[in-house]
C-alpha cells in the first residue's frame, strides 16, 4: 500500500507538468464541462468544487438570485459553481453575472471556460482591479496567477498598472441587476471594498470573502462588515492569517427568499 500511495503521487505530480498537452475534463453536470490545463487550474478547481468554502453560501437560496457579482474571478470557476447549483436546483433559472479579474492573462482563460461550459447569455467580464473606485492600483503578478493582487500574499514575479473600476457604474451602465450574491477574493483589497462600497453591499443578501489579517484586526473588519448590515453567518476555511466568511444580510435574505419585493 505504501508503494502504490508513493506511484500514485508521483503519476500525479507528472499528469500535473503534462495537462497543459493532455488536459483533464471535468464533467460537472450535463453538457457543462471544464478543462483543467495547468497545475494550478487543478488547484483552483479543488479549491472552488472540492471544498465547502463557498457551498453554504449557495445553499442559503430558496429562490435564483438575480445577479452574481465575482470579483477576483480568477479562472471562473466561483461562477461555474453557482452555474451549476442554479441549473440542477432551478432549471430554467436566468441568472445575471459579472465576472471581475485584475490579472488580463486570466481574461481569455475565464472567457474559455464559460464557453465551454455552455454559458454564454447573461455574462459580464471586466478587467480591472476593485477596492477603491478610481484611479490606478499596483498590480502584483505571482507565479501562481491566482494569487495575484494588490496586496497579494504569493511569491511575485511581475507587475503591472492597472485601473480600479467602478462596480457600482458598471451596474448601473449595463443595466444589470443588483447583485445579490457577492464573491470577494481580491488577495488583500476586500477592506478597501467593503471601505468605498457600504451602501452597495447592504443591498446584497449573501457576501462570501476571503480576508487576510495582515495590517486589519478581526475586531476592526466585524466592525466594517456591520456598516453593511452584514452579520457573520460562518467561517467555512481558514489557513494561517486567511479565513472564508459567509457574511448575510437576514432582511434581504429573508425578503428574497419569502418572494417578497425589495
Amino acid at each position: 500500500m505504501f508503494i502504490y500511495h508513493k506511484v500514485r503521487l508521483l503519476q500525479g505530480m507528472i499528469y500535473r507538468r503534462i495537462c497543459r498537452i493532455f488536459p483533464a475534463q471535468m464533467n460537472i453536470i450535463n453538457k457543462m464541462n471544464i478543462f483543467l490545463d495547468t497545475k494550478y487550474a487543478i488547484s483552483h478547481f479543488a479549491e472552488i468544487f472540492a471544498s465547502r468554502t463557498y457551498y453554504p453560501g449557495v445553499e442559503l437560496f430558496k429562490r435564483p438570485p438575480r445577479g452574481v457579482l465575482d470579483l477576483g474571478a480568477c479562472e471562473g470557476f466561483f461562477t461555474l459553481l453557482v452555474e451549476s447549483h442554479m441549473r440542477q436546483r432551478f432549471p430554467g433559472a436566468k441568472v445575471e453575472y459579472s465576472l471581475y479579474e485584475a490579472n488580463r492573462q486570466l481574461i481569455a482563460k475565464i472567457k474559455d471556460n464559460l464557453r465551454f461550459a455552455g454559458l454564454f447569455d447573461g455574462v459580464h467580464i471586466y478587467c480591472g482591479a476593485v477596492g477603491e473606485r478610481s484611479g490606478e492600483a499596483d498590480f502584483k503578478i505571482c507565479r501562481e496567477l491566482h494569487c495575484s493582487g494588490v496586496r497579494p500574499s504569493g511569491r511575485v514575479i511581475g507587475a503591472a498598472k492597472v485601473p480600479y473600476l467602478d462596480v457600482e457604474k458598471n451596474l448601473l451602465a449595463d443595466k444589470l441587476s443588483m447583485p445579490e450574491l457577492i464573491k470577494v477574493d481580491i488577495e488583500g483589497s476586500e477592506v478597501d471594498f467593503f471601505e468605498h462600497y457600504v451602501d452597495f453591499i447592504s443591498k446584497a443578501c449573501v457576501v462570501m470573502v476571503e480576508f487576510h489579517q495582515a495590517d486589519t484586526s478581526l475586531e476592526t473588519w466585524h466592525a466594517m462588515v456591520s456598516k453593511s448590515n452584514l452579520r457573520l453567518h460562518e467561517v467555512t476555511a481558514q489557513s494561517g492569517p486567511t479565513r472564508c466568511e459567509i457574511l448575510v444580510n437576514y432582511d434581504n435574505l429573508d425578503r428574497h427568499n419569502s418572494c417578497l419585493p425589495n
